[in-house]
């Protein structure tokens, strides 16, 4: 293997943990996954019993509504709420009640509760369900982690605090294509194990990674919670699997830009402790040794935009770097899409990442503040990009050439990324299979399909007959849309695998009165587009 990049180094803490060992993986862990079946302890189930409007402002920290919604009552959902949500006490009575099997004294025992006095205890540990609902079905979990901010009470978070489900985490669940039953997956950067769940669902066997001693307790906890088997291994990002190759590499990677300074805090879930944006650099040139012939690696990550290097100037040159670290121990070539997602000043980035973790004193964050603006200043940042790298390690095709792409997606965000990115891949693939990058005229003997779920929408002036614009929209992409001329739009519409494209061109020609080369000069690009991004499907 050439020559890569060290591994990051854990951080410094300003503010040492003072955080109590996170709960031991014992068989009483089973007896705590039958209460909070029993409960009803679930997304649904917490949602039923605050409402919409007090589940909402708990989406976003808030405790109050949620508060005055539960008062002292005894329900066990509402007392499970209490305590592993808001960080409240409540009566050794209720919390019996609300965990009969497991028992008070066995969860103080296995690390879950503590004795708060007066007759009440407190949870030592965030414990929260995770449920999704999408095309491989709908699956409940609960992920364990450290008490967030609001059963903190305000205040900054210790540096070696373990995130439960974030939005990070979230987006990257959204993006991953899924695994096939029986595959190898990586899970590097774990905390308390979301992705891993994901992985497990399909079938998958799963390796996660973290450079936390703590996260990757918790990540055991929250396995072993579900029922699950994880093999959780310490260390940073790849160092833990060396030698080791898979067929999807999932990382949510501590990716934020952060001052490297003694008196800026370095929260380890979210900062590999190395200057500017160089995990992702390191990320995208280590990743493709791991991964298997097809496997994928998706990740998210920040980067610089720099007033003498724009952000696509900087991921193009870091994936040259990848292809040729690749290309010197293997015939096979990297494809690469990142998809910019948002981009933020400097200014906007320092507030978002100074009050996530807590509420720091005005002045400590007056202090934060000036040194992330100073940091980028050195670099000449002028903004911060975010968002997702797909890497695909593929054997080298001759009528395929690498995918290069880097697209800006803001402010339209589909719902379901791991399709978008699934049929750009198959796109690619099948333009290559036909011999359509190099030659545009191999579309004509083809005879493509529409994509389920792709529309067509006309927009007319009242009393018109001739349509102003004509669309095609991709439901299952929440609106995914490519303006299309009429012939093009007509095209698309005689695309049901009967006609090859040269012969509906033919046709629209003489009902056009075109010249048919013209008309083929037209189309052919539209539908190497169409077909690049999944909306037509060569069978």
């Amino acid at each position: 293997m050439p020559d890569l990049p060290p591994a990051p180094q854990g951080s410094m803490s300003a503010h040492p943990s003072t955080q109590p060992p996170p709960p031991a993986v014992t068989p009483d862990l089973a007896l705590l996954r039958q209460d909070l079946t029993a409960a009803g302890y679930t997304v649904d189930g917490v949602t039923e019993r605050l409402g919409d409007v007090a589940s909402r402002a708990l989406s976003r920290d808030q405790a109050v509504p949620a508060r005055r919604v539960l008062g002292q009552g005894e329900d066990p959902v509402g007392v499970l709420v209490r305590l592993f949500t808001l960080g409240d006490a409540v009566p050794v009575s209720a919390a019996e009640a609300a965990l009969p099997a497991l028992g008070v004294p066995r969860a103080v025992a296995t690390g879950f509760l503590a004795d708060a006095g007066d007759g009440r205890v407190r949870a030592l540990v965030d414990l929260q369900p995770h449920a999704v609902d999408d095309d491989l079905g709908e699956q409940g979990w609960w992920v364990c982690a450290d008490l967030g901010e609001l059963a903190h009470g305000g205040g900054v978070l210790p540096t070696d605090h373990v995130l439960g489900v974030g939005a990070a985490s979230t987006t990257l669940v959204e993006a991953v294509v899924p695994p096939l039953r029986g595959q190898r997956c990586l899970d590097v950067g774990a905390g308390s194990g979301v992705q891993s769940l994901h992985l497990l669902r399909t079938g998958a066997q799963v390796v996660a990674t973290d450079v936390s001693a703590r996260a990757c307790s918790f990540a055991r906890v929250t396995a072993a919670l579900n029922g699950l088997q994880l093999d959780v291994r310490e260390g940073s990002l790849l160092d833990p699997v060396p030698g080791e190759r898979f067929d999807r590499v999932v990382a949510n990677l501590p990716f934020v830009v952060t001052p490297r300074r003694d008196d800026v805090p370095t929260y380890t879930y979210r900062d590999a402790g190395m200057a500017g944006d160089d995990v992702v650099r390191q990320m995208l040139l280590r990743a493709p040794h791991h991964l298997a012939e097809g496997g994928l690696a998706q990740f998210l990550g920040n980067w610089e935009d720099r007033s003498d290097q724009g952000w696509r100037a900087r991921l193009d040159g870091w994936v040259h770097d990848a292809a040729v670290s690749l290309a010197q121990v293997s015939d096979d070539v990297l494809d690469v899409w990142v998809v910019q997602r948002e981009l933020a000043d400097p200014a906007l980035y320092a507030e978002a990442w100074i009050s996530d973790g807590g509420r720091p004193g005005r002045e400590e964050a007056d202090a934060w503040y000036s040194a992330w603006l100073e940091d980028f200043q050195a670099r000449d940042v002028e903004a911060v990009g975010f968002g997702i790298v797909t890497l695909r390690r593929r054997r080298a095709d001759p009528s395929t050439p690498p995918l290069r792409r880097l697209d800006e997606e803001h402010g339209r965000v589909p719902g379901a990324w791991r399709d978008v990115l699934a049929a750009g891949l198959t796109g690619h693939d099948a333009l290559g299979r036909v011999g359509a990058h190099a030659d545009l005229a191999a579309l004509l003997p083809t005879r493509p399909v529409v994509a389920p779920g792709v529309l067509e929408r006309r927009d007319l002036d009242p009393g018109a007959v001739d349509p102003r614009t004509v669309h095609l929209v991709d439901t299952r992409r929440r609106g995914r849309v490519v303006e299309a001329s009429t012939a093009l739009a007509g095209l698309v519409g005689a695309c049901d695998g009967e006609l090859s494209v040269g012969q509906v061109v033919g046709a629209l020609a003489q009902l056009l009165e075109e010249p048919e080369a013209d008309l083929r000069a037209r189309l052919l690009p539209a539908v190497r587009e169409l077909v690049a991004e999944g909306l037509l499907v060569l069978p």
